[in-house]
């Protein structure tokens, strides 16, 4: 079905895809992200060593009955979480220091040697907190990035492409610039699979990125979507511009299929948004919608509207 409203179409030459992003989540997963980010090497070395030496205060004023042992975990914790491995060891090794050296001036007389075994102990607690506090942190990065990425393309997965959307569609709607969105879908992938196999079939998907990735601008968003399928975010540009991006594409993708597969073609929906939609989603739509009267029109093209007040012009 062509889109409505005030789309225009210019000639040329699978499924709707569901990309529902609830606001709330999005927010949450964006206030992690940030919090995550939002202390920088030095300002977090600062503010644990800060803590440290805070601790090793209250323990000399808190006096030779209690022992504030455990409250060095915190910085030193949060000085590896935040700032690194490298730092997190000086911290320890620091706040083994402080814990020894403050329990001596709060009154407490201890033997050379058990203050060093004393010394000792804490630093290897202390350390072992680092070590196994970075070791989260390398896995909980890699974690996120595998949740992010398509394991055969390399490419961001829907859940990242979706994630981009929304950060694009609220920049265009705060900007009033125009955002423009490539639906990409492999024609009869299912006979390119029985022709050379799934192998081969994988194969070509993972050339398919490739191309895709070097062909658009550092910061556009290229994902496999799924299967078969694959999006370009664009934004900042317009109809033209998507469209001249489509059939360069095209002509790309041909030349670098060319070499080891033949046959392989591929339908492109180009949806372009000077009013910016309501949803991820609508955007999704109306470029499929586009890809699929592509494929209607004979497949091995693309087609293209543009929604907003300023009509395209091809």
């Amino acid at each position: 079905m062509a889109p409505e409203g005030d789309a225009t179409e210019l000639e040329h030459h699978d499924e709707v895809p569901e990309a529902h992003v609830h606001g709330t989540a999005r927010d949450f997963r964006r206030g992690v992200t940030e919090w995550f980010h939002g202390f920088s090497r030095p300002g977090a070395t600062v503010i644990a060593a800060a803590l440290v030496m805070s601790v090793a205060a209250a323990d000399v004023f808190s006096g030779p009955g209690v022992d504030l042992t455990l409250l060095y975990l915190g910085p030193v914790g949060f000085g590896t979480f935040f700032a690194g491995l490298g730092v997190g060891a000086g911290l320890a090794v620091l706040a083994a220091a402080c814990a020894v050296e403050s329990s001596r001036m709060a009154g407490e007389h201890m033997a050379p040697a058990l203050m060093a075994w004393n010394a000792a102990q804490h630093l290897g607690v202390f350390l072992v907190l680092a070590g196994v506090l970075d070791a989260f942190k390398k896995r909980l990065l890699h974690e996120q990035q595998a949740a992010r990425t398509d394991s055969l393309t390399s490419l961001a997965n829907r859940r990242a492409f979706v994630e981009s959307a929304w950060v694009e569609l609220e920049r265009a709607r705060r900007h009033g610039r125009p955002l423009s969105l490539l639906y990409i879908d492999c024609d009869d992938f299912k006979a390119v699979n029985d022709r050379l196999g799934h192998v081969g079939g994988d194969a070509v998907l993972a050339a398919v990125g490739v191309t895709l990735q070097e062909a658009v601008r550092g910061h556009d968003t290229v994902a496999r979507l799924g299967g078969d399928e694959f999006g370009i975010l664009l934004p900042e540009i317009d109809g033209p511009g998507a469209a001249a991006l489509a059939e360069r594409l095209r002509a790309q993708l041909r030349e670098a299929l060319s070499r080891r597969w033949d046959r392989v073609t591929f339908s492109i929906g180009v949806a372009t948004f000077v009013t910016p939609p309501a949803s991820v989603d609508e955007m999704i739509l109306r470029a499929d919608e586009l890809m699929y009267q592509a494929k209607r029109s004979g497949k091995d093209g693309w087609r293209a509207g543009t929604w907003g007040t300023t009509q395209a012009v091809a």
